[in-house]
């Protein structure tokens, strides 16, 4: 089987189509935007700005949403934390006729992803990105092809780019296991702690 030979070039300013291709902005028509769109819409949040007679439950969904991080997925989280919310707030007022205030499956997840800093949670959604950001590079930026001739050259600039973020990204995988075994030692939820489900009586 022949192997292509890759030619690593002094420098090669040729501009790869594709997803979103990096490049300086240099024309009029171009302006910077956010990398990954943020849909959020600007509401009140019904978590921030919980009332005293709430504070109590608050503190409950928390707790179960730090210990449950790592270990199950996100969306669990929250339908878990959807359910606690419906037994001690909702189900109690509607047995005595009392309105009580509404939230969904969607406002926890906004409140759990964009105001509260779970710190395991952040940091494996920045590994994430960063591993997106090496497969845009890897598609668009580190090697081209010829047209005509089909050889490939190897990017250098975008050689020197992948390996910073390679290098990041082990930095922060190091630091998520420095935190999963802190939370282990704490008996925060680590793999040899038992998590009981909360208990809807």
């Amino acid at each position: 089987m022949e192997v292509e030979d890759l030619i690593l070039p002094q420098q090669n300013k040729t501009i790869v189509t594709g997803a979103i291709p990096i490049a300086d902005i240099d024309e009029e028509n171009e302006e910077p935007c956010a990398v990954v769109d943020d849909d959020e819409d600007e509401h009140e949040c019904p978590i921030c700005t919980h009332s005293s007679s709430e504070r109590g439950v608050i503190s409950k969904m928390n707790e179960l949403e730090e210990r449950l991080t790592g270990h199950i997925s996100p969306e669990e989280i929250y339908r878990i934390l959807h359910q606690l919310w419906t037994h001690e707030i909702v189900v109690p007022l509607q047995r005595q006729g009392v309105s009580f205030p509404e939230l969904t499956i969607d406002d926890i997840r906004k409140h759990y992803t964009s105001h509260r800093m779970n710190l395991r949670q952040v940091v494996s959604k920045e590994i994430l990105f960063v591993s997106e950001m090496q497969r845009q590079l890897k598609r668009n930026q580190i090697a081209v092809r010829n047209r005509v001739t089909g050889q490939k050259k190897l990017v250098m600039k975008g050689i020197s780019e992948w390996q910073k973020l390679s290098k990041h990204k082990l930095e922060l995988i190091k630091y998520h296991n420095t935190l999963m075994k802190n939370s282990k030692k704490s008996g925060g939820g680590g793999a040899g702690a038992s998590i009981q489900p909360y208990s809807f009586d």
